[in-house]
């Protein structure tokens, strides 16, 4: 199973690769509700949405899916309302009707827009994956903004320095006791037996790691990327087979002069958690406000902010 690591140069902590989904799924709830794609009313919402979005052409792989949903989608709702036009109490209906092509539509635009759509507003390139993340920065409290950090850069090796690990720590321990973090999984070993197995997510060894000491970072890394250290992140990818032969402690420092240099967007702290962001620091309410181009093309520092 995967795992989100939590390395220094003392120890390491393990935790679960499930809990980083659920960091996830923690993280992209306010811009879920931000979004407001409701299954059976939320085609003018898509219609919105997916202006913002350049089509392409359909290729053989069909591409431009989202678009030729919305149109199939407008199609049978225009369908929808002669029918109902037609209706009157007491009479059945003058022929079908469905919302299929509807729920298709936000169900595909749900998904793709939490796994990253392209998107140009005022000229400005937008993802939407980063655009989840950032609703989270601005609307979340301090165990859902490390969520979204934790699912967001754990494989770019966002770390805390040592002064700032009891903080973290602190912040843990509240999205445990509010029951947002998860301490452990109770499970069965068969289909329909009870379930009575506790898998524990390793929250505790994280803790334990945090509070042992504080002059020391730890450093994130997710267990399908590169570890930490590396040569890559200390610059010395060029020189990998040197790098192996250097003393544990030479790459440990090497590699966080590295990070500290190359990625201090990455470092988490109290004056970091909330406010750096994943790409322009634009969020989903910023694309419904209106005066969103404004805000966007501040953002891009197009204009003045």
């Amino acid at each position: 199973m995967s795992r989100i690591y939590f390395h220094s140069p003392s120890g390491d902590a393990e935790l679960r690769g499930s809990e980083r989904a659920w960091l996830g799924s923690i993280a992209r709830g306010p811009a879920a509700t931000a979004w407001d794609l409701d299954p059976l009313h939320g085609i003018d919402r898509a219609r919105d949405i997916l202006a913002l979005v350049p089509e392409v052409p359909d290729g053989p792989h069909g591409a431009n899916y989202l678009h030729t949903y919305l149109r199939e989608a407008g199609a049978q709702e225009q369908a929808n309302k002669r029918v109902y036009a037609d209706w009157s109490p007491g009479r059945p209906l003058s022929g079908p009707t469905s919302h299929e092509p509807q729920r298709r539509l936000i169900s595909s635009l749900s998904t793709a827009l939490r796994y990253g759509l392209r998107m140009i507003v005022a000229g400005v390139e937008l993802h939407t994956a980063n655009l989840d993340l950032n609703t989270a920065l601005v609307a979340g409290s301090d165990p859902v903004r490390l969520a979204a950090k934790i699912d967001g850069w754990c494989e770019a090796h966002c770390w805390v320095e040592g002064p700032d690990r009891a903080w973290l720590a602190d912040i843990i321990d509240r999205g445990l006791t509010a029951g947002l973090y998860r301490k452990g999984l109770w499970y069965s070993n068969t289909p329909d037996g009870p379930k009575d197995q506790w898998s524990d997510q390793g929250w505790g060894q994280v803790l334990d790691l945090l509070r042992s000491r504080d002059d020391e970072p730890v450093v994130m890394s997710y267990s399908v990327c590169d570890g930490f250290p590396n040569p890559e992140i200390a610059g010395r990818e060029s020189e990998s087979g040197q790098w192996y032969d250097l003393p544990g402690g030479e790459q440990w420092q090497t590699a966080m002069d590295g990070l500290r240099r190359e990625r201090p967007w990455a470092r988490l702290a109290p004056d970091t958690l909330g406010e750096v962001m994943f790409g322009l620091p634009v969020t989903v309410y910023d694309l419904f406000a209106p005066d969103r181009d404004e805000r966007v093309r501040a953002a891009a520092q197009l204009v003045d902010a």
